[in-house]
């Protein structure tokens, strides 16, 4: 209970020096993870072996969970502080303002926060020295305009002592949620309660920090121009109150979305595990025999109940893409390998992972790639896995300039054969594809924005020809492999400049002259056509030679990288000269 002596005489500086003492706490957590993760896991990984290796990592991984946590919550607790020094501070502001005004008025504020006034009818018979206050009754001096003034007085201080009182309330009530189990291991169950937490202190915040107030629908320079007009504090908070929505921020640093998009991952992954152990056994057998003469396999009605009832599929795809993604972020600095930023994530429906080796906001050269066809959160291992040879191979040949390779799995990418005719998925998906590479330009540290290519397969190229089509793609180069069609008919079309348009299409791949029916484009002038594809010499690209087979093979590494994939990288690196052309 805040009194009137209390918020009279409160420092809300003491609240926030507190705040900053918890920062404090949650940066030198947070600096401690990234220590452990991208130095001693790497230094051990390369010095030890077998089962000592083994039991070290695990210990270290728990650390590393730990000191997550730590920060998490620790960043809580400061916005928490921080949110309730600005409400106290609101209130007293409002008490200081209505006991100025008493003062001018020549009242008399008691210590209980009585408003005291001397009438000026002395003649009226009753006695002239009356009491308002928020606990007194009115008194009916209608004569008297002191009255009216005082009164207006005391429900004022009445009202700045309530929103203190409500706040107090409301923020003893977060606060006492955010305590930690007395122990040294931070569980699957701890981290949903941190995300419970983090519910409540929106709750308690509201009028401090509102999640309406992250820009939404703005260009990536909006965005960008937003998170700079920030306070340091408030870029924390925000950070650590709405982190899933400052995580997908285009334009922001690719520090600040990775390190919110991964206190969204932990929360995440640890829901989805209690979800997944808390299933009752899976029903036996899943499949049954149709029976008769063209028998077949079909999942037993008891299976598909069981499946309907806990989401089974579902939250087991996105389980297994979480622990893919884990894999990626736990390498850092393992085998030369970068560290990861996680520029992007969402386990809901086919799933959302942007994922990138080395940091894009100072990289000399970055790559983003989409994946085309069956592409979700579950089988994100083989595409994170693209990227990183991807970078193997072009730091090998940067000649000491800075690479980042991002995997780009930001849209609902058809998910069967039959439903890859479709544009649909293309086109509703190319403009997060714009404003992610509008982002990374935005973002960048150069101001320049650096040298950019966007890469394509399959489907993803059509996605990337939709994005041109639609809007901008402010990409400096293109590059298809097996591509279907790109929805223009002509490389001029694709927004990047002249003769920077790179296509591959290997021996025994189907899909370009399969796709051309769906998702070529239209020349219309003599000699021109319909369904032209970027194999096709009417479509202007530049032909790269592949030494792979097949739909698949397009980023086919071995213990070497394959020609395919070093034409890739020198496009990358904008070393043109190195690019083997298709004879």
């Amino acid at each position: 209970m805040v009194s009137f002596a209390q918020l009279r005489k409160l420092k809300p500086s003491e609240f926030e020096e507190a705040a900053d003492g918890w920062h404090k706490v949650s940066s030198a957590a947070g600096d401690a993870k990234d220590r452990v993760d991208n130095e001693i896991v790497a230094t051990l990984q390369r010095d030890l072996k077998g089962d000592v290796l083994d039991a070290a990592l695990g210990r270290l991984r728990r650390l590393s969970r730990n000191f997550q946590y730590t920060q998490v919550e620790s960043g809580l607790i400061r916005t928490a502080l921080n949110g309730l020094a600005s409400e106290l501070r609101s209130a007293q502001g409002k008490l200081n303002d209505a006991l100025a005004d008493a003062e001018a008025e020549k009242f008399t504020v008691k210590p209980d926060g009585s408003v005291h006034w001397v009438s000026q009818r002395v003649h009226m018979p009753f006695h002239p020295e009356q009491i308002a206050s928020a606990d007194s009754p009115r008194v009916l001096l209608h004569s008297d305009p002191q009255q009216a003034k005082a009164q207006a007085c005391a429900d004022r201080i009445a009202a700045a002592l309530e929103d203190a009182n409500e706040a107090d309330s409301r923020y003893s009530r977060t606060l006492d949620r955010l305590k930690a189990d007395n122990d040294l291991n931070v569980t699957n169950a701890d981290w949903v309660d941190a995300q419970g937490d983090m519910s409540a202190l929106r709750k308690s915040a509201g009028t401090y920090l509102r999640g309406d107030d992250i820009p939404k629908g703005k260009s990536p320079v909006d965005n960008g121009r937003w998170w700079k007009g920030l306070s340091a504090d408030e870029k924390s908070d925000y950070a650590s109150l709405f982190p899933a929505s400052i995580g997908a921020l285009d334009g922001i640093p690719s520090e600040v979305r990775d390190e919110a998009n991964r206190a969204v991952f932990a929360e995440k992954r640890a829901e989805y595990k209690i979800r997944l152990d808390a299933m009752p056994p899976e029903p036996w057998p899943k499949w049954v025999s149709t029976g008769g003469p063209y028998a077949s396999q079909v999942c037993s009605d008891e299976w598909q109940e069981w499946n309907r009832k806990y989401h089974f599929e579902e939250v087991d795809a996105a389980d297994k893409g979480m622990d893919a993604i884990q894999k990626r972020l736990d390498a850092a600095g393992t085998d030369g390998l970068p560290e990861a930023y996680l520029l992007g994530f969402s386990p809901e429906g086919n799933g959302r992972a942007i994922i990138a080796n080395g940091n894009p906001d100072t990289a000399d050269h970055t790559a983003v790639y989409v994946p085309g066809t069956s592409s979700n959160l579950s089988g994100i291992d083989g595409d994170i896995r693209r990227m990183t040879d991807l970078w193997r191979t072009t730091e090998a040949m940067a000649g000491g300039q800075s690479v980042s390779t991002v995997t780009w799995l930001g849209y609902d990418a058809p998910q069967k054969l039959g439903y890859a005719t479709q544009r649909h998925y293309a086109d509703d998906g190319a403009p997060a594809f714009n404003g992610f590479v509008d982002g990374l330009k935005a973002s960048h540290e150069s101001g320049t924005g650096g040298h950019l290519t966007a890469i394509g397969h399959s489907y993803g190229t059509t996605l990337i020809g939709s994005a041109a089509r639609q809007g901008e793609l402010h990409a400096d180069d293109v590059v298809f492999g097996g591509s279907p069609g790109v929805e223009v008919g002509r490389a001029l079309d694709l927004d990047v400049p002249q003769g920077h348009v790179w296509n591959q299409e290997a021996d025994g791949d189907p899909v370009p002259d399969l796709g051309r029916w769906g998702h070529g484009g239209t020349q219309w002038k003599i000699g021109g056509g319909v369904g032209v594809i970027p194999s096709d010499d009417l479509f202007g690209a530049n032909q790269m030679s592949t030494d792979t087979t097949g739909h698949s093979d397009y980023w086919k590494y071995g213990k070497h990288p394959t020609e395919s994939l070093q034409n890739q990288a020198a496009v990358t690196l904008g070393q043109y000269e190195e690019v083997k052309r298709a004879r």
